[in-house]
């Protein structure tokens, strides 16, 4: 994790109105992907996966794109911690390694009933309705550079997780998304970050059950394990966060807790640490802090 400088970049001819500006210092960028070496970077704005006609922000390394995520420390309140440091700032960017076909998926899904070529869907989206707009055109010539630069091999992939068409009259593949195919990506992706929560013991209230077996005068002894049915439901609405709504309602079974939804957490079973410091008068301190995400974005890093 290092901090680092970063200047934008434009997919397109300039636009008429100024760029948005970031709400936050260029040294407040947070990279968690040890692989992204140097101290400037570029960022573009580029289709959001949750709606290609919104914009997202990313830093481009090579062939390689990062999903930049505000985070805000101390809110409702959770402090974000740094090594061993509290962050005190109001807002900064946090990153890790995206797989862009979660913007592709978003752009088949907005009608996956038909064969149409991909530059025809992106043409559809960002050339059609009351709102087109240069800013729209600026989005469109990113999702062309996604597109024609094969980025995480998009092309290949779409062979196999689309039924295909070749007209012989037609230049460019026609594709209709396979529900099955694309649900078998997804759960994919969902035991993978399952297996990766386990593996290193990444433990949140969200998923985990804490039950007490031992107390002492200085010390208590918990043992605490894995709901499954309830890491499973964490898993999904993690990966869903990547898709649009049509994708969600296409490809996220129906059972899986809503993305938005966080599990209760019953006082008994709460694995947050409690820091007793001074004398007995003192009022206990509790800290909640954003211990392990960290670890959890580094499940993204993988491809």
């Amino acid at each position: 994790m290092f901090l680092g400088s970063s200047s934008f970049i434009s997919m397109s001819k300039p636009l008429k109105k100024e760029s948005p500006k970031l709400d936050s210092p260029a040294s407040h960028f947070m990279f968690l992907d040890s692989s992204i070496d140097g101290t400037s970077f570029e960022v573009a704005h580029l289709p959001s996966p949750n709606d290609p006609r919104e914009s997202a922000l990313y830093l481009v390394s090579g062939d390689r794109l990062f999903w930049l995520r505000g985070i805000q420390p101390n809110v409702n309140p959770v402090s974000l911690f740094v090594g061993d440091k509290i962050v005190n700032e109001d807002y900064f960017y946090a990153t890790f390694k995206f797989d862009a076909i979660f913007i592709i998926t978003s752009i088949l899904f907005r009608d996956p009933d038909k064969f149409i070529s991909i530059p025809q869907r992106i043409y559809d989206i960002y050339r059609s309705g009351p709102d087109e707009s240069q800013g729209c055109s600026a989005l469109e010539a990113g999702a062309f550079a996604v597109w024609n630069h094969n980025i995480d091999g998009i092309r290949e992939r779409l062979e196999y997780l689309c039924d295909v068409l070749d007209p012989a009259d037609s230049k460019d593949k026609l594709f209709k998304p396979n529900r099955d195919k694309f649900r078998a990506m997804l759960d994919y992706k969902v035991q993978n970050l399952e297996k990766y929560v386990k593996e290193n013991n990444i433990m949140m209230g969200a998923y985990c059950v804490s039950t007490m077996t031992s107390e002492s005068k200085h010390v208590r002894k918990h043992h605490v394990e894995y709901d499954d049915r309830k890491l499973r439901s964490f898993a999904w609405a993690s990966i869903s966060k990547m898709l649009s709504v049509e994708a969600r309602n296409c490809l996220v079974p129906s059972k899986v807790v809503h993305p938005q939804k966080v599990c209760p957490v019953e006082p008994a079973t709460s694995t947050t640490p409690v820091i007793t410091s001074g004398n007995k008068a003192q009022k206990k301190r509790k800290i909640a802090g954003a211990a392990g995400t960290a670890s959890i974005m580094n499940f993204f890093n993988r491809k």
